[in-house]
């Protein structure tokens, strides 16, 4: 039998690599797998997937992506949408995964991933344990992957239905099964599920309920308890070190808020009675939270020490009743009028978004006012400024400031029009173009030598060391020309879409040049923020600025 040399064998075995992929590892641990098993740690997930893409030789890791403590049922998760942001701008070619039910239990949305989405932006799946590689799979690994899909998302219903069962059993005994027990309470730790008074939190509970009876309402409530500096209920539990978060509260929750206080007079737990059941969810049905009606809770009576007796509980729920009807009879005489500006009116010193107030007048007219949130409920110690803007000022100033963005964006837009004809301009557009052809012309030649720097170290050509020094060279190399292309299509992308008489920018302040009356239609298509520092001294922030900025930039640098 005629010898074969080393050189022919490797040439026999080896194929030559004509992609590389750029590799995102994902990895998935829901809360009901937590702790439960092992071989199912993050940690376990991950150094088995490294070592599988580590092995592939047309892989090369790009990132590793971690969703820990997230359901499969729904693709709701930060680090899922973070990788497939990746995917979109083309730094992602191949996914890889421990099993397919690590990347989704919902099999009509994770068949929607694999049979469309990864197939029209030509990205790689590929599920380890599975056997699953849209690079190699046949017709019949699709229904495979296609029944395991449907099976994990049995599994995880049959889970969600299980974990329900035993939830609702638990609620039906009289058990709390919260994650934090109410303002007032603490988690008895030798009898799991059992409230008992917290000696600190329980007074103030008390005078929260004898104030509202007294006749003062939430704001007023939430104000006086600030003034105390008594710490609000995320405050008070980080510092008690209920919460596991390692960092101080911030924003709105580390002050007293009218809504707390709300929250605090309308639970009929403090009176020494469980109640539960307020809101019904179902992650693998995908259906989302929903409150549900009180004659729905499930009240368990007399479970523990209450704080606030019954009687007092219910003179008090008829007298917010009283008041609640009275206010909803003045809001007749009033028609409705839409609040155009929700959640983009910020105070300019907290950060936190400006709530609008009504203030009605004897002569039946209104007037809409905004004011910072922070400062109401804590005049005397808040950092911020007052501050108090009115709706008819705000619209009058957006008005005046939507004139001279649309006279502005046709000045340039004239100009731009003029700069991208000169001959310098349009032999710059085209030398990007011939670059661009030339270095992935380059690319391409760089990934047939890394093919072949493999089968030569086989063949024994060159020895590891030049091996290892060579391969690093080019992929060093690859990385570069890599960036380069992606700096030529961005040149080829500003072009096309920010220095055109046609970007978004200019289309969208020339559609709305005879705007009079605003929408929230307008204010949502074209605003990004209002920012208020003074008594109707606001800063308009337009979703647009970033590109005027460039345009007016590159249009007189080039002038």
């Amino acid at each position: 039998m005629a010898r074969v040399s080393r050189k022919n064998k490797a040439q026999e075995i080896l194929e030559p690599i004509e992609h590389i992929y750029n590799t995102a590892i994902y990895i998935r641990l829901s809360i009901e797998d937590s702790g439960t098993n092992s071989s199912e740690t993050i940690e376990t997930q991950q150094y088995m997937v490294e070592q599988f893409v580590n092995a592939q030789k047309d892989m090369k890791l790009y990132s590793i992506y971690k969703d820990n403590g997230f359901t499969g049922t729904n693709f709701q998760r930060p680090a899922f949408e973070q990788m497939m942001d990746d995917v979109r701008d083309r730094k992602i070619d191949c996914i890889v995964v421990k099993d397919l039910s690590r990347f989704g239990r919902n099999y009509i949305e994770t068949g929607y991933y694999l049979e469309k989405i990864f197939p029209f932006l030509n990205v790689r799946f590929v599920a380890i344990t599975d056997h699953y590689d849209t690079l190699k799979n046949s017709s019949s690994d699709d229904m495979v992957g296609s029944l395991k899909n449907i099976v994990n998302s049995l599994v995880a219903k049959d889970i969600s239905h299980k974990s329900a069962t035993v939830l609702h059993q638990k609620q039906q005994n009289g058990e709390y099964i919260g994650a934090f027990a109410p303002y007032g309470y603490m988690k008895n730790l030798n009898q799991k599920n059992h409230l008992i008074i917290d000696p600190v939190t329980a007074p103030i509970v008390k005078e929260i309920f004898k104030w509202k009876l007294e006749g003062m309402g939430y704001i007023m409530i939430a104000r006086k308890l600030n003034e105390k500096s008594i710490p609000s209920p995320s405050v008070y539990n980080f510092q008690s070190g209920r919460y596991k978060q390692k960092t101080v509260p911030t924003g709105r929750a580390t002050m007293w808020q009218g809504q707390m206080v709300k929250r605090i007079l309308n639970n009929f737990t403090y009176t020494g009675n469980v109640t539960q059941g307020k809101t019904v969810e179902s992650l693998c049905n995908g259906l989302p939270l929903t409150k549900k009606d009180k004659k729905q809770y499930v009240v368990v009576y007399g479970t523990h020490e209450p704080i606030i007796d019954e009687e007092t509980f219910r003179n008090l729920e008829k007298m917010s009743e009283s008041i609640a009807k009275q206010n909803n009879e003045s809001r007749g005489k009033y028609p409705f009028k839409e609040n155009i500006f929700k959640g983009k009116v910020f105070c300019a010193d907290c950060g936190q978004k400006m709530i609008r107030y009504k203030n009605a007048k004897k002569s039946s007219k209104t007037r809409y006012v905004f004011l910072c949130n922070q400062y109401a409920h804590n005049l005397q110690l808040s950092k911020c400024s007052k501050k108090c803007l009115g709706e008819p000022e705000l619209i009058n100033a957006i008005l005046s400031s939507l004139k001279v963005q649309v006279e502005l964006t046709f000045s340039l837009e004239d100009k731009l029009k003029k700069l991208k004809s000169t001959k310098k301009y349009i032999r710059k557009q085209k030398k990007i173009k011939i670059d661009l052809v030339n270095t992935e012309k380059l690319i391409s030649k760089n990934l047939l030598l890394c093919s072949a720097l493999f089968e030569n170290y086989t063949d024994g050509t060159i020895d590891l060391v030049e091996y290892n020094r060579l391969k690093s060279d080019y992929l060093k190399q690859a990385e570069e020309l890599e960036e380069a292309k992606n700096n030529l299509r961005k040149a080829q992308a500003l072009d096309e879409k920010i220095l055109s008489p046609q970007n978004e920018w200019i289309k969208a302040f020339r559609r709305e040049k005879d705007t009079t009356v605003l929408s929230r239609e307008f204010i949502k298509l074209m605003i990004d923020k209002i920012i208020v520092s003074g008594y109707n001294d606001v800063e308009i922030i337009w979703k647009f600025s970033d590109e005027l900025a460039f345009l007016t930039e590159f249009v007189g640098g080039a002038a």
